[in-house]
């Protein structure tokens, strides 16, 4: 199938106009056979799901920080740090238990081989007859890729990859356990990337990215969420609000550096109706 696109504004420039769009067809096959369907992925489908977003990722961040400040871990990716259960905790309340699915699109075993490993020496009785010092045992390493895309009820949906490793004496619970890991670590990456989601949203959206004229309206919603979410990430040690500029009533705990009238905007515009 071959699409025209004109455009009828010449006078801007980089201006693309599908008013005027025509459909063509190779012989054979006929256009109401076929169905239109759009992919969104890596993009928001609707300002729900921005604001759904923007609720997962300031529970994620809560729960890191709680983390980071005990100081009982480094720098690690945050797929190693968050169990798997928490993020699912926190998808369940974001999106509704209901709001949201996983699917398992690939999973294979990219290396298998056994190693055999020397038991450590079990001291015997004077009374016991001289034997073997040390037992041997067979040990099963597996290593397993997977790929899991997550989906939301609106249709915004994420892909990535997780690897899974184990060494056990079953063969069977060696492959087992290690595609369970490489699912986890899959669908914990998923989770997490929602963030890079709406940042580069955000961005795509400001620099006019898409032409398809649907998300416009939302910038200013996708922006106070960004904000939200990260709000450690601007203003930091200023002695005044970063939105209104006012030295009265300042929440400068966490480096917020912003006023309590302006934060309770802020909350309620993402979906937070309770001010504390």
């Amino acid at each position: 199938m071959t699409s025209a696109v004109k455009s009828n504004n010449t006078n801007t420039i980089n201006q693309i106009n599908y008013d005027n769009t025509t459909y063509q067809a190779g012989p054979g096959v006929d256009l109401d056979d076929l169905k239109f369907s759009e992919d969104w992925e890596g993009r928001p489908a609707s300002e729900w799901s921005v604001k759904r977003i923007g609720i997962l990722e300031s529970k994620i961040e809560s729960y890191t920080y709680q983390i980071f400040r005990s100081n009982r871990y480094g720098k690690h990716n945050l797929s190693k740090v968050i169990p798997g259960f928490k993020l699912i905790q926190f998808a369940n309340e974001a999106f509704g238990s209901d709001g949201w699915y996983m699917d398992v699109l690939n999973m294979e075993v990219v290396e298998s081989h056994s190693s055999v490993t020397n038991l450590p020496e079990i001291p015997k009785d004077e009374n016991e007859a001289n034997g073997e010092s040390a037992e041997s045992k067979e040990m099963h390493n597996v290593i397993a890729e997977a790929q899991v895309k997550v989906t939301l009820k609106d249709g915004t949906n994420t892909q990535m990859g997780g690897i899974g490793r184990a060494t056990l004496p079953s063969k069977g619970h060696s492959f087992a356990k290690a595609k369970k890991e490489a699912i986890s670590d899959a669908l914990k990456k998923c989770i997490l990337s929602f963030e890079t989601i709406i940042m580069e949203y955000n961005t795509k959206v400001q620099n006019n990215y898409y032409v398809d004229g649907l998300y416009v309206s939302k910038i200013k919603m996708a922006h106070e969420n960004v904000w939200f979410s990260h709000p450690r990430r601007f203003g930091k040690g200023s002695r005044q609000c970063r939105v209104c500029s006012s030295h009265t009533g300042l929440i400068r705990k966490y480096g917020l550096n912003i006023c309590r009238q302006c934060f309770r905007e802020r909350a309620q515009n993402i979906g937070f109706n309770k001010y504390r």
